[in-house]
Protein backbone atom coordinates (compact mmCIF):
# COMPACT_ATOMS: atom_id res chain seq x y z
CA UNK A 1 0.00 0.00 0.00
CA UNK A 2 1.25 3.71 -1.08
CA UNK A 3 2.09 5.76 2.07
CA UNK A 4 -0.04 8.54 2.40
CA UNK A 5 2.51 12.10 1.11
CA UNK A 6 2.75 13.74 4.52
CA UNK A 7 2.06 17.89 5.12
CA UNK A 8 5.10 19.00 4.15
CA UNK A 9 5.75 16.92 0.94
CA UNK A 10 1.99 17.86 -0.39
CA UNK A 11 2.81 21.63 0.57
CA UNK A 12 6.19 21.32 -2.05
CA UNK A 13 4.63 22.14 -5.22
CA UNK A 14 2.47 25.36 -3.71
CA UNK A 15 5.75 26.14 -2.11
CA UNK A 16 7.92 26.26 -5.53
CA UNK A 17 5.29 28.07 -7.07
CA UNK A 18 5.02 30.81 -4.37
CA UNK A 19 8.85 30.77 -5.32
CA UNK A 20 8.41 31.19 -8.72
CA UNK A 21 5.18 33.79 -8.63
CA UNK A 22 7.14 35.85 -5.71
CA UNK A 23 10.48 36.23 -8.12
CA UNK A 24 8.68 37.00 -11.01
CA UNK A 25 6.90 40.00 -8.96
CA UNK A 26 10.19 41.05 -8.25
CA UNK A 27 11.84 40.91 -11.37
CA UNK A 28 9.28 43.08 -12.80
CA UNK A 29 9.73 45.33 -9.79
CA UNK A 30 13.21 45.58 -10.66
CA UNK A 31 13.08 45.77 -14.44
CA UNK A 32 11.31 49.11 -14.64
CA UNK A 33 13.70 50.96 -12.78
CA UNK A 34 15.93 50.10 -15.95
CA UNK A 35 13.31 51.46 -18.04
CA UNK A 36 16.17 54.14 -19.80
CA UNK A 37 17.85 51.41 -21.37
CA UNK A 38 15.21 49.31 -23.04
CA UNK A 39 11.67 50.28 -23.91
CA UNK A 40 10.55 46.62 -23.12
CA UNK A 41 11.71 46.89 -19.47
CA UNK A 42 9.88 50.95 -19.29
CA UNK A 43 6.62 48.85 -19.57
CA UNK A 44 6.39 46.90 -16.98
CA UNK A 45 6.67 50.56 -15.12
CA UNK A 46 2.86 51.03 -16.27
CA UNK A 47 1.96 47.77 -14.20
CA UNK A 48 3.51 49.03 -10.41
CA UNK A 49 0.01 48.58 -8.78
CA UNK A 50 -0.28 45.06 -10.06
CA UNK A 51 3.85 44.43 -8.96
CA UNK A 52 2.35 45.20 -5.70
CA UNK A 53 -0.68 43.32 -5.33
CA UNK A 54 0.82 40.31 -6.88
CA UNK A 55 3.61 40.94 -4.42
CA UNK A 56 1.53 41.31 -1.33
CA UNK A 57 -0.45 38.37 -2.00
CA UNK A 58 2.82 36.58 -2.48
CA UNK A 59 4.09 37.62 0.83
CA UNK A 60 1.42 36.19 3.09
CA UNK A 61 1.15 32.76 1.42
CA UNK A 62 5.29 32.60 1.23
CA UNK A 63 4.98 33.57 5.22
CA UNK A 64 2.34 30.80 5.54
CA UNK A 65 4.87 28.42 3.65
CA UNK A 66 8.12 29.54 5.18
CA UNK A 67 9.73 30.50 2.36
CA UNK A 68 12.52 32.21 2.74
CA UNK A 69 13.31 32.68 -1.15
CA UNK A 70 9.38 33.84 -1.48
CA UNK A 71 9.10 36.13 1.32
CA UNK A 72 12.78 38.17 0.37
CA UNK A 73 11.61 38.32 -3.40
CA UNK A 74 7.60 38.96 -2.14
CA UNK A 75 9.45 42.06 0.29
CA UNK A 76 11.51 43.89 -2.71
CA UNK A 77 8.27 43.88 -4.66
CA UNK A 78 6.10 45.36 -2.11
CA UNK A 79 8.36 47.70 -0.62
CA UNK A 80 9.88 49.05 -3.95
CA UNK A 81 6.40 49.45 -5.41
CA UNK A 82 4.54 50.85 -2.12
CA UNK A 83 7.40 53.27 -2.01
CA UNK A 84 6.43 54.66 -5.60
CA UNK A 85 2.73 54.37 -5.51
CA UNK A 86 2.59 56.00 -1.81
CA UNK A 87 2.89 59.47 -2.72
CA UNK A 88 -0.60 59.06 -4.64
CA UNK A 89 -2.62 57.90 -1.31
CA UNK A 90 -1.24 60.60 1.04
CA UNK A 91 -2.35 64.11 1.85
CA UNK A 92 -1.92 66.29 -0.67
CA UNK A 93 -2.72 70.55 -0.85
CA UNK A 94 -6.46 70.73 -1.58
CA UNK A 95 -6.24 74.25 -2.27
CA UNK A 96 -7.49 77.54 -0.76
CA UNK A 97 -8.75 81.32 -1.38
CA UNK A 98 -7.23 83.79 -3.98
CA UNK A 99 -7.49 82.57 -7.88
CA UNK A 100 -9.97 81.92 -10.43
CA UNK A 101 -11.45 78.40 -10.34
CA UNK A 102 -11.64 76.33 -13.83
CA UNK A 103 -13.02 73.11 -14.39
CA UNK A 104 -11.33 70.40 -16.98
CA UNK A 105 -12.06 67.57 -18.61
CA UNK A 106 -9.97 65.80 -20.51
CA UNK A 107 -11.07 62.59 -22.79
CA UNK A 108 -9.65 60.29 -25.15
CA UNK A 109 -13.12 59.94 -27.51
CA UNK A 110 -11.74 56.73 -29.24
CA UNK A 111 -11.50 57.33 -32.82
CA UNK A 112 -13.41 54.23 -34.21
CA UNK A 113 -16.78 54.82 -32.02
CA UNK A 114 -20.25 55.05 -33.99
CA UNK A 115 -21.16 56.31 -30.59
CA UNK A 116 -20.83 59.62 -30.27
CA UNK A 117 -24.07 60.70 -28.69
CA UNK A 118 -23.05 59.46 -25.41
CA UNK A 119 -19.81 61.25 -24.89
CA UNK A 120 -21.22 64.66 -26.30
CA UNK A 121 -24.22 64.40 -23.78
CA UNK A 122 -21.62 64.17 -21.22
CA UNK A 123 -19.62 67.06 -21.90
CA UNK A 124 -22.77 69.28 -22.12
CA UNK A 125 -23.95 68.04 -18.76
CA UNK A 126 -20.57 68.34 -17.06
CA UNK A 127 -20.30 71.64 -18.82
CA UNK A 128 -16.44 72.35 -17.68
CA UNK A 129 -14.85 75.33 -18.23
CA UNK A 130 -12.24 73.71 -20.80
CA UNK A 131 -12.50 70.97 -22.50
CA UNK A 132 -9.14 68.83 -23.82
CA UNK A 133 -10.35 66.05 -26.46
CA UNK A 134 -7.99 63.34 -28.22
CA UNK A 135 -8.73 61.06 -31.18
CA UNK A 136 -10.99 63.90 -32.94
CA UNK A 137 -11.89 62.29 -36.35
CA UNK A 138 -13.50 64.33 -38.74
CA UNK A 139 -17.05 62.39 -37.59
CA UNK A 140 -16.21 63.62 -34.11
CA UNK A 141 -15.17 66.87 -35.47
CA UNK A 142 -18.72 67.07 -36.61
CA UNK A 143 -20.11 65.87 -33.76
CA UNK A 144 -18.71 68.11 -31.74
CA UNK A 145 -20.58 70.88 -33.50
CA UNK A 146 -23.30 70.31 -30.88
CA UNK A 147 -21.37 72.10 -28.17
CA UNK A 148 -20.77 75.40 -30.07
CA UNK A 149 -23.07 77.25 -28.66
CA UNK A 150 -21.52 76.04 -24.77
CA UNK A 151 -17.93 75.91 -26.12
CA UNK A 152 -17.61 79.44 -28.80
CA UNK A 153 -14.08 79.49 -28.33
CA UNK A 154 -12.52 76.21 -29.98
CA UNK A 155 -9.63 74.72 -31.46
CA UNK A 156 -9.99 71.71 -33.82
CA UNK A 157 -7.50 69.50 -35.34
CA UNK A 158 -9.29 66.45 -37.05
CA UNK A 159 -7.73 64.25 -38.30
CA UNK A 160 -8.40 60.64 -39.74
CA UNK A 161 -5.88 58.34 -37.69
CA UNK A 162 -5.62 58.27 -33.74
CA UNK A 163 -4.24 61.63 -33.36
CA UNK A 164 -6.27 64.47 -33.85
CA UNK A 165 -6.91 66.57 -31.33
CA UNK A 166 -9.22 69.24 -29.82
CA UNK A 167 -9.43 71.96 -27.26
CA UNK A 168 -12.98 73.40 -26.44
CA UNK A 169 -13.29 76.56 -24.17
CA UNK A 170 -16.14 78.88 -22.38
CA UNK A 171 -13.18 80.98 -21.52
CA UNK A 172 -11.36 83.28 -24.31
CA UNK A 173 -8.21 81.75 -26.14
CA UNK A 174 -5.64 83.57 -26.72
CA UNK A 175 -2.62 82.72 -29.13
CA UNK A 176 -3.74 79.49 -30.22
CA UNK A 177 -1.95 77.00 -32.50
CA UNK A 178 -1.02 73.74 -33.64
CA UNK A 179 2.46 72.74 -32.92
CA UNK A 180 3.92 69.29 -33.39
CA UNK A 181 6.94 69.01 -31.21
CA UNK A 182 9.38 66.36 -31.84
CA UNK A 183 8.00 65.66 -35.23
CA UNK A 184 5.22 64.27 -33.72
CA UNK A 185 1.40 63.96 -33.42
CA UNK A 186 -0.40 67.42 -33.25
CA UNK A 187 -0.74 69.20 -29.76
CA UNK A 188 -2.62 72.58 -29.86
CA UNK A 189 -1.22 75.02 -27.37
CA UNK A 190 -3.48 78.32 -26.49
CA UNK A 191 -3.49 81.17 -23.23
CA UNK A 192 -7.04 80.66 -21.13
CA UNK A 193 -8.02 84.41 -20.45
CA UNK A 194 -10.60 85.15 -17.68
CA UNK A 195 -10.77 88.34 -15.72
CA UNK A 196 -7.33 88.98 -14.42
CA UNK A 197 -6.53 85.44 -14.57
CA UNK A 198 -4.43 83.73 -17.43
CA UNK A 199 -3.16 79.89 -17.89
CA UNK A 200 -1.43 77.83 -20.87
CA UNK A 201 -3.31 75.49 -21.56
CA UNK A 202 -1.20 72.36 -24.19
CA UNK A 203 -3.85 69.59 -25.23
CA UNK A 204 -1.79 66.66 -25.75
CA UNK A 205 -1.50 62.78 -27.39
CA UNK A 206 2.16 61.37 -27.60
CA UNK A 207 2.33 58.06 -29.65
CA UNK A 208 1.39 54.41 -27.89
CA UNK A 209 4.90 52.82 -27.12
CA UNK A 210 3.99 49.88 -28.99
CA UNK A 211 7.70 49.23 -30.80
CA UNK A 212 11.26 50.60 -29.67
CA UNK A 213 10.45 53.14 -32.71
CA UNK A 214 7.21 54.53 -31.19
CA UNK A 215 8.30 54.54 -27.72
CA UNK A 216 11.15 56.57 -28.64
CA UNK A 217 8.87 59.22 -30.59
CA UNK A 218 6.52 59.25 -27.80
CA UNK A 219 9.76 59.93 -25.26
CA UNK A 220 10.89 62.99 -27.90
CA UNK A 221 7.75 64.18 -27.91
CA UNK A 222 7.28 64.40 -23.33
CA UNK A 223 11.17 65.82 -23.67
CA UNK A 224 9.60 68.76 -26.21
CA UNK A 225 6.98 69.46 -23.90
CA UNK A 226 8.85 69.45 -20.84
CA UNK A 227 11.10 72.07 -22.91
CA UNK A 228 8.37 74.17 -23.87
CA UNK A 229 6.93 74.84 -20.49
CA UNK A 230 10.21 75.47 -19.30
CA UNK A 231 10.48 78.20 -21.35
CA UNK A 232 6.91 80.19 -21.08
CA UNK A 233 6.08 81.63 -18.45
CA UNK A 234 3.29 81.88 -15.99
CA UNK A 235 0.85 79.28 -14.88
CA UNK A 236 0.74 75.85 -17.36
CA UNK A 237 -1.57 72.95 -17.75
CA UNK A 238 -0.55 69.79 -19.51
CA UNK A 239 -3.18 67.51 -20.30
CA UNK A 240 -4.32 64.53 -22.12
CA UNK A 241 -3.42 61.20 -23.08
CA UNK A 242 0.02 60.90 -22.45
CA UNK A 243 0.63 57.00 -23.41
CA UNK A 244 2.66 56.47 -20.11
CA UNK A 245 1.73 56.38 -16.48
CA UNK A 246 3.60 58.07 -13.77
CA UNK A 247 6.80 55.66 -12.90
CA UNK A 248 7.56 55.40 -16.87
CA UNK A 249 10.94 56.71 -17.00
CA UNK A 250 10.00 59.35 -20.56
CA UNK A 251 7.39 60.88 -17.06
CA UNK A 252 9.88 61.51 -14.92
CA UNK A 253 12.13 63.47 -17.59
CA UNK A 254 8.82 65.67 -18.36
CA UNK A 255 7.90 66.23 -14.86
CA UNK A 256 11.84 67.28 -13.96
CA UNK A 257 12.58 69.36 -16.88
CA UNK A 258 8.81 71.20 -16.58
CA UNK A 259 8.56 71.31 -12.89
CA UNK A 260 4.83 70.30 -13.26
CA UNK A 261 3.22 68.35 -10.48
CA UNK A 262 0.70 65.21 -10.98
CA UNK A 263 -2.81 66.83 -10.13
CA UNK A 264 -3.56 63.25 -9.09
CA UNK A 265 -1.23 63.19 -5.98
CA UNK A 266 -2.87 62.48 -2.92
CA UNK A 267 -5.86 61.48 -4.80
CA UNK A 268 -5.21 57.53 -5.82
CA UNK A 269 -3.95 55.97 -8.51
CA UNK A 270 -7.30 56.88 -10.64
CA UNK A 271 -6.63 54.31 -13.48
CA UNK A 272 -8.25 55.83 -16.64
CA UNK A 273 -7.65 52.78 -19.07
CA UNK A 274 -8.78 50.28 -20.75
CA UNK A 275 -12.52 51.20 -19.37
CA UNK A 276 -13.85 48.25 -21.99
CA UNK A 277 -11.76 45.62 -19.06
CA UNK A 278 -10.67 45.66 -15.28
CA UNK A 279 -7.41 44.29 -16.56
CA UNK A 280 -5.12 45.76 -17.43
CA UNK A 281 -6.98 49.01 -16.06
CA UNK A 282 -3.66 52.12 -15.82
CA UNK A 283 -3.12 55.59 -15.14
CA UNK A 284 -2.39 56.87 -19.20
CA UNK A 285 -4.68 60.43 -19.00
CA UNK A 286 -3.06 63.15 -17.08
CA UNK A 287 -3.05 66.64 -15.78
CA UNK A 288 -0.24 68.11 -15.00
CA UNK A 289 -0.07 71.45 -13.74
CA UNK A 290 2.83 74.01 -12.72
CA UNK A 291 3.05 74.95 -8.54
CA UNK A 292 1.55 78.59 -8.63
CA UNK A 293 -1.98 76.25 -9.61
CA UNK A 294 -3.69 74.59 -6.95
CA UNK A 295 -5.70 71.31 -6.87
CA UNK A 296 -9.13 71.51 -5.61
CA UNK A 297 -10.29 68.11 -6.71
CA UNK A 298 -9.18 65.59 -9.17
CA UNK A 299 -11.01 62.34 -10.11
CA UNK A 300 -12.00 59.73 -13.30
CA UNK A 301 -15.25 60.25 -14.84
CA UNK A 302 -17.99 57.85 -16.26
CA UNK A 303 -17.73 55.56 -18.93
CA UNK A 304 -18.74 57.12 -21.55
CA UNK A 305 -18.06 54.50 -24.87
CA UNK A 306 -14.37 55.27 -25.26
CA UNK A 307 -11.91 53.09 -23.95
CA UNK A 308 -10.66 55.57 -22.38
CA UNK A 309 -12.37 57.54 -19.00
CA UNK A 310 -12.41 61.24 -18.80
CA UNK A 311 -10.31 62.86 -16.11
CA UNK A 312 -11.82 65.53 -14.01
CA UNK A 313 -10.15 68.01 -12.86
CA UNK A 314 -11.11 71.31 -10.71
CA UNK A 315 -8.23 74.05 -10.17
CA UNK A 316 -7.29 77.25 -9.13
CA UNK A 317 -5.86 79.69 -11.10
CA UNK A 318 -3.85 82.73 -9.80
Amino acid sequence: MAESPTPEAASRPLGRAIDLAASAAAVATLAGFLGRWHWLLDLTNHFRWYWLLGGAACLAVAAWQRSRLAIGAAAVAVVLNLWLLLPYWLPAERGGDGGVTLDLVSLNLLADTTDTATAVDYLRQRGADVVVLLEVTPAWAEALVELESLYPHRVVEARADKFGVALLSQWPLDEPRVITPADGPPAIVAVLRREAAGCRVIAAHPPAPISAAWSAWRDAQLDAFGRIVADSDGPTILAGDLNTTPWGHGFGRLLATSGLRDSALGRGLQPSWNAHRLVPRIPIDHVLVSPEIRVLDRRIGPAVGSDHLPVEARLVVP
